[in-house]
């Protein structure tokens, strides 16, 4: 084993058997060819079977070549070992000792080679499962901006939206009274409040203490005469 050998990975070397073997399956799987044809209708002859009787002899390789279109040529080959050798004797489509009509030819051909494209399918698909990029390396360019585009898009929605409504809630309220909402009240900080006049806050206090912020509040009224009422 060379040093270039023995650098390769597991999965370089997979995916190399793997490109061996899909060439090889699809090679099998090629279409049929008038060749081909001629070589399986004369292998069956030479085996002692006999053409449909309904075809003409002249136009019999033009017939089963048109009918045979597409046919992998692998199961053509599948097919004429198998009636050769009668395994088709089940089959009420086939008769035995006579070559099958071009129609039931390719649908016996057609269904020997299903196992080989099963085959590969299943090894292309392991080929695409070994080869994936990730997730972030399979995102284009475009694909980055477009989401980058979507997202800053959300954002000035947001933005416009916001406005809109402290614009709504300053066009709503009286012109000159900064009354807080409810939602507003909750919010506001101890060192927010309203200033409360002096005659409201005296309103709350009694006894001498009332009297004496009353005489103070009107100059006019002097603290005995206040006391001596």
């Amino acid at each position: 084993m060379t040093h270039s050998e023995m650098m390769i990975s597991p999965a370089e070397a997979r995916l190399s058997t793997l490109g061996r073997e899909i060439t090889a399956l699809t090679e099998r799987l090629a279409s049929v060819s008038e060749a081909a044809v001629l070589r399986s209708l004369d292998a069956m002859q030479t085996a002692g079977m006999t053409m449909p009787p309904t075809i003409e002899p002249r136009k019999i390789v033009a017939v089963y070549h048109y009918a045979l279109s597409g046919v992998p040529a692998f199961g053509l080959s599948a097919a004429t070992q198998k009636l050769i050798r009668g395994d088709y004797a089940a089959n009420p489509n086939v008769l035995l000792g006579t070559i099958p009509k071009p129609p039931v030819l390719a649908a016996l051909a057609k269904a020997e080679a299903q196992n080989l494209r099963a085959d590969l399918a299943r090894k292309r698909e392991m080929v695409v499962a070994l080869t994936q990029r990730p997730a972030d390396d399979r995102r284009s360019a475009a694909s980055r901006s477009r989401v980058r585009l979507l997202l800053q898009s959300f954002r000035q929605a947001h933005a416009a939206a916001k406005v809109g409504r402290d614009r709504a809630c300053l066009g709503g309220c009286p012109e000159g009274v900064g009354a807080p909402t409810e939602s507003g009240a909750a919010d506001m900080r101890p060192g927010d409040t309203a200033p409360q006049k002096p005659a409201a806050r005296g309103a709350f206090r009694d006894g001498p203490a009332a009297g004496a912020e009353l005489a103070d509040f009107n100059p006019s009224v002097s603290r005995e005469t206040f006391h001596a009422a």
